[in-house]
């Protein structure tokens, strides 16, 4: 059995602009389409939803917002975190994961409306931990550009400490409320946690109440430095990688990096991106690859748009028809590499926007047991945990993936038919 979760790569922001589905009249601006959507996760058997973000109206690519406005691509979108009580009111077992940067939220900020929305939730919450590595975000934030990318998780180190000491500055037992003596609280049990670090000084305590359980975090380290921060703090590792072999590569150095933090490898649930098709014969698969790799320019400005976004590089200063050179960058690091990888060294950007052409992470086409085929081999030679299904919630995205895929995977047992009454972090350990 694996585990399976939806990962929404535009956040709560414009979904299915440009699919066929979009003139349905659906309205991406109100919570009514996600609500929806994370219903039909849940009686999927899903185990989470994450809920990307970003801080900025994208313009590194070609020195301008028209594509990113054009495409409604990272931009508009609201704030995940606003989304987040809309979504548990719909759902009682799916994990929510909103996003939250370590880079710009203050810890006692982030502490307590985690907090807040975990006692909302009944242990459904998580959050994506991000460092945000965009020099147009850092510029929101009154910063000329974004931090060196290692100096960001040594942030993210210190900002996941802070948050934990915040929520732990409330004892357990710190609530006794005895209306005989008139104490709601223990004071000696809520104590201050007088952090100073390099990059935050708190007091503390928190003035919420002391949590249940602490919200699962997820965190999507691909650089030697992010792999560090995943092995050493998350509860779930979100991944891109290409085949098998670097599938399993990605998953033995997470768990790898959880040892050597004094953890047990199977404390972190490592689980990849994976963008789904479903077609009814093998013929309208190969009628859809061939579709997908006759790159219109609005497909070549998507990717080139978001890849720009992301690296902090302008593409479109490169000739498609040339091999891509090495790149570095201190932003998204393994994204970068993930986007060249997609074709063999030496490859032309057009090979290499042909290759990816399905989406960002692994795509597959397929009838539904072409795809359950997949991901049980897949899972099976990689040694688990699971897979993040990428794509819009709007409805004919949603049920057209589910709808024809879930029955399959139950027949093979793949797939959760009910949850326990435990919330989030026990069904990520029910397997």
């Amino acid at each position: 059995m694996l585990h399976f979760g939806w990962f929404v790569g535009h956040g709560f922001g414009v979904q299915g602009w440009g699919t066929p589905g979009y003139s349905l009249g659906y309205d991406w601006k109100r919570p009514q389409i996600y609500q929806e959507a994370v219903r039909h996760f849940e009686r999927s058997g899903l185990d989470l939803f994450i809920i990307e973000d970003s801080l900025t109206v994208p313009d590194t690519y070609g020195g301008s917002a028209e594509v990113s406005l054009a495409q409604a691509s990272f931009a508009p979108k609201h704030d995940p975190l606003a989304l987040v009580p809309y979504l548990l009111s719909a759902t009682e077992n799916l994990g929510i994961v909103p996003t939250v940067s370590a880079s710009f939220y203050p810890p006692f900020t982030a502490a307590r409306l985690l907090a807040t929305l975990q006692h909302f939730s009944d242990r459904q919450l998580g959050w994506n931990v991000v460092t945000s590595g965009s020099d147009l975000a850092a510029q929101n934030y009154g910063l000329d550009q974004q931090i060196e990318h290692d100096t960001r998780y040594e942030k993210a180190e210190e900002f996941v400490d802070v948050v934990r000491k915040l929520w732990r500055s409330w004892q357990p037992e710190a609530i006794v409320e005895d209306l005989e003596r008139g104490i709601y609280a223990d004071y000696r049990k809520v104590q201050p946690i007088n952090h100073q670090g390099e990059f935050f000084r708190v007091r503390g305590p928190l003035n919420t109440a002391p949590l249940p359980e602490e919200p699962v975090l997820v965190q999507a380290g691909a650089s030697p430095r992010g792999r560090a921060f995943a092995g050493g703090h998350a509860d779930v590792a979100l991944a891109l990688a290409r085949g098998v072999e670097g599938m399993r590569a990605y998953r033995d150095s997470i768990r790898a990096e959880a040892v050597a933090s004094g953890r047990q490898p199977d404390d972190v649930k490592v689980l990849f991106v994976l963008k789904p098709t479903v077609v009814s014969s093998r013929a309208e698969a190969e009628d859809l690859r061939a579709q997908r790799e006759a790159l219109s320019q609005r497909d070549i400005d998507s990717q080139l748009n978001s890849i720009s976004y992301l690296s902090v590089i302008d593409f479109k200063k490169f000739d498609l028809d040339e091999p891509l050179p090495k790149l570095s960058t201190n932003s998204n690091q393994g994204t970068l590499e993930h986007f060249a990888s997609a074709a063999p060294q030496g490859s032309t950007l057009r090979e290499i926007l042909k290759r990816r052409s399905g989406g960002a992470g692994d795509s597959i086409i397929g009838t539904p047991e072409e795809i359950a085929d997949y991901l049980e081999e897949t899972g099976e030679a990689v040694g688990g945990d699971g897979f993040l299904f990428s794509g819009f919630v709007d409805p004919s995205t949603v049920h057209g993936v589910l709808d024809r895929l879930v029955p399959v995977l139950r027949r093979r047992g793949l797939l959760r038919t009910s949850f326990g009454a435990g919330g989030f972090r026990a069904n990520l350990r029910d397997f």
